[in-house]
């Protein structure tokens, strides 16, 4: 009689552990752990680094503890973290994700296998934490911790509420001129104002990738950026301490580790076009442009887009990420759209229904009726 052979089983891991870390120095203390789990997974970004967050609560949430998540396996080896500062308002304690509109993007940090690191992390929330809401801003919806956090607490009966938020261009780059599908008359138009613009002196482009020369590629941005409406109106990055502390960090921090990507068009050595720019695993990303409105008409902002288009294509970047919302100048260079959401997670107790109802249910039903009443 033949042998019966039966394929052995892979065997199951064992479910991870989660250890809470509180206060601003024990997670300083993860931040070799957290980027080398945010290394191993499917969404290493710069602003999911424990960099970039360390840099946001030093600047917005100064003084405050917040709450660090760390999904474990049984040697100590940390394969997600998730990261949280507590609001208690009224009675309703709500865990929010340290992001506001400079964040760009969230994402918990998950390893290799995100889905076991989402299920310790959420089993931990769900059963030995204390809230009513969590409340996770400008994720984006084709990233692992929408969708695994979502799914997860929708198979355990707890209501779920998303807010769109921006839709992001950014273009993809696959090796070819990327210039080939943008409009002739818009490259036309470009090519035109770079020729005007080189009648007013000679043309540059100035770089700065490192931390030689940075202190003064940030002064040059800051006072470029607060020249223009931004300054008139206060909301410049130089006028607001905390924005310039947050952008200064980043700013360091990328450069220490290989990922700044200044950019800078000048005309006779003067910059009237500047990117506080990003090259980090194959992506260029623009959390802040700025330029010169006296030079208006030469369209200096969509120069230097080219040129930094240009460098990114022959440097083999796959993508460059405009970050932020649509806007008409994005438009121009024909890009896609990632969209974003704000996802609310609520217990599914009476306080947690109210807040799902009062939140998703009649707050958009009031504004729909004072819509149809203004009409």
């Amino acid at each position: 009689m033949a042998a019966v052979v039966q394929a052995a089983r892979a065997p199951t891991p064992a479910p991870l552990s989660v250890v809470e870390h509180r206060g601003v120095r024990g997670f300083q203390a993860l931040r070799d752990e957290w980027n080398r789990a945010l290394a191993e997974g499917p969404a290493d970004l710069p602003f999911a680094r424990h960099e970039w967050i360390d840099a946001w609560l030093a600047a917005f949430a100064a003084g405050r503890e917040p709450l660090v998540l760390a999904a474990r396996d049984g040697a100590g080896r940390a394969h997600g973290f998730a990261i949280f500062l507590e609001d208690r308002q009224h009675g309703v304690c709500a865990l929010t994700a340290p992001v506001n509109d400079h964040s760009c993007r969230y994402e918990w940090a998950l390893g290799a296998e995100p889905a076991r690191a989402v299920e310790a992390l959420w089993g931990h929330l769900r059963d030995r934490s204390t809230w009513d809401v969590l409340q996770l801003p400008e994720l984006s919806r084709e990233g692992p911790t929408f969708a695994l956090l979502s799914g997860a607490a929708r198979r355990d009966g707890h209501l779920l509420g998303v807010w769109d938020s921006v839709n992001t261009p950014y273009l993809s780059l696959d090796g070819g001129d990327p210039e080939r599908r943008l409009s002739s008359k818009f490259v036309a138009n470009l090519r035109r104002r770079l020729r005007r613009l080189c009648e007013q002196g000679d043309v540059a482009v100035r770089r700065t990738d490192s931390r030689d020369g940075l202190e003064a590629a940030l002064e040059r941005f800051l006072l470029l950026e607060a020249s223009g409406w931004k300054g008139k109106r206060g909301t410049a990055i130089a006028l607001d301490p905390r924005l310039a502390s947050f952008y200064t960090r980043i700013a360091r921090a990328a450069a220490d580790g290989g990922w700044l990507a200044m950019r800078e068009l000048t005309v006779g050595g003067k910059p009237i076009a500047m990117h506080l720019g990003l090259r980090y695993r194959g992506v260029y990303s623009l959390p802040k442009p700025a330029y010169d409105e006296a030079h208006a008409a030469c369209s200096p902002g969509q120069l230097l887009f080219r040129e930094v288009l240009a460098e990114s294509a022959a440097a083999g970047c796959s993508e460059v990420d405009f970050l932020g919302p649509d806007m008409p100048w994005k438009r121009d260079w024909e890009p896609r759209f990632r969209q974003h959401a704000w996802l609310y997670v609520y217990r599914p107790g009476l306080t947690g229904r109210a807040l799902h109802a009062a939140k998703h249910r009649l707050r958009p039903f009031a504004k729909e009726v004072l819509r149809w009443w203004r009409r």
